[in-house]
């Protein structure tokens, strides 16, 4: 089963409404891709995008949060699918890449998107418990973990994430790096979807 396939499944959407975002995300990878010039930059995939973006588009989240910015394609994708949710990034802000063409954090995301977007400077593991706290009774319906991909990191975000949505999607890239996000689900009970390469879903209904 294709990861199109995948998600229709998991959020009981017709296939064809995930094949038409699908081509949106497509469209919006074309325009991407001359700005990132060839560049991997620790970008998640071009599948992974797709794929996170068809997430976002099915969920419609009010507040979204994700930990690792790097060049921002990944909060490029969540941007672009949010209709009227608003997206909190979390990253250290450090420049990367060499010293003679360090890039500034999130630097691909298009100007016209930030106005759906906070970003978080500093360690997500002293940032993300407070900003969860300040939001008192709001609940998140998505979370992409993209950050410091320890064993313990991954599990203190999931279980932070987890806590404080009501419904919706926690996404993990580099899911196979730790065994954090199979241990977290199998605790659970929740089904842990691979979808593509090496990112991996839990929905919470």
């Amino acid at each position: 089963m294709g990861y199109l396939q995948l998600i229709a499944s998991a959020f009981k959407a017709p296939l064809t409404t995930v094949e038409n975002f699908a081509r949106e995300a497509e469209e919006i990878n074309s325009a991407l891709e001359p700005k990132l010039g060839g560049r991997r930059l620790w970008a998640i995939s071009k599948h992974e995008r797709v794929a996170l973006y068809c997430v976002t588009r099915l969920l419609n989240p009010r507040f979204a949060v994700e930990t690792g910015v790097g060049a921002g394609v990944s909060t490029t994708f969540i941007l672009s699918g949010l209709e009227n949710g608003v997206l909190h990034s979390f990253d250290l802000g450090a420049k990367y890449g060499d010293e003679q063409q360090a890039y500034q954090v999130g630097f691909i995301i298009p100007e016209e998107l930030k106005k759906k977007w906070v970003l978080h400077v500093g360690d997500s593991k002293k940032l993300l418990g407070p900003f969860f706290d300040s939001l008192k009774d709001e609940k998140i319906q998505l979370f992409l973990h993209d950050g410091e991909h320890t064993y313990t990191n991954v599990h203190s975000e999931l279980t932070l994430a987890w806590t404080h949505m009501d419904r919706g999607a926690i996404l993990i890239d580099n899911c196979d790096w730790t065994q954090a996000p199979e241990e977290f689900a199998k605790r659970l009970n929740t089904p842990l979807t691979h979808l593509v390469d090496d990112m991996c879903m839990m929905l919470k209904a």
